[in-house]
């Protein structure tokens, strides 16, 4: 946690448990979102990718991170209040990109954006719907926020079956063995 600061929004308990799943060097993990953490995440691993749809988040770390793990993704037209309307064909419209494709499977994936705060923000139904396409067995997934309900909708819609572990800090992330 050597990059740790205080803007960072995750809780420490939840920053630790990711950490614990690096394994070795080998290890991939892909991050929804890119933030005030991210230099930690790549610092920490350097097989880390991010996606994000926000310029303001990229350029906060496009000094500090590759570009080629950084992947931008437009979101279009879903947002949080439309996506819990949206059948899985609808969802399948949403294509992975093929350097994402091309990088799985990972074997972990924290699930922290893009930004699902209100009902018209972009919300993460997409990231936990890819995040079943780009696992293996034994992935770990972090969803962060997942007292909120898009994010609760999306885990028992994806993640049902699986091995679940609540973290309890402000908003909660739920960790998940895939």
């Amino acid at each position: 946690m050597e990059y740790y600061n205080s803007n960072i929004q995750l809780d420490k308990d939840v920053i630790v448990d990711i950490f614990s799943n690096f394994k070795n060097e080998n290890t991939k993990m892909l991050v929804f979102g890119l933030g005030y953490d991210s230099k930690m995440w790549f610092n920490g691993n350097k097989n880390t990718y991010f996606i994000e749809n926000k310029d303001e988040y990229i350029k906060l770390n496009v000094n500090d991170i590759p570009t080629n793990n950084i992947i931008k993704y437009d979101y279009k037209n879903i947002n949080v209040k439309n996506s819990f309307n949206l059948d899985d064909k609808e969802i399948y419209t949403y294509k992975i990109p093929n350097e994402l494709l091309k990088l799985a499977p990972f074997d972990i994936i924290l699930i922290d954006g893009p930004e699902g705060w209100n009902y018209n923000t972009p919300g993460r139904l997409i990231p936990c719907f890819w995040s079943t396409l780009l696992s293996k067995p034994s992935t770990v997934i972090y969803v962060d926020d997942s007292s909120r309900p898009l994010e609760n909708y999306c885990i028992n819609k994806y993640f049902n079956n699986k091995t679940k572990d609540i973290f309890n800090n402000r908003g909660k992330c739920t960790k998940i063995i895939y």
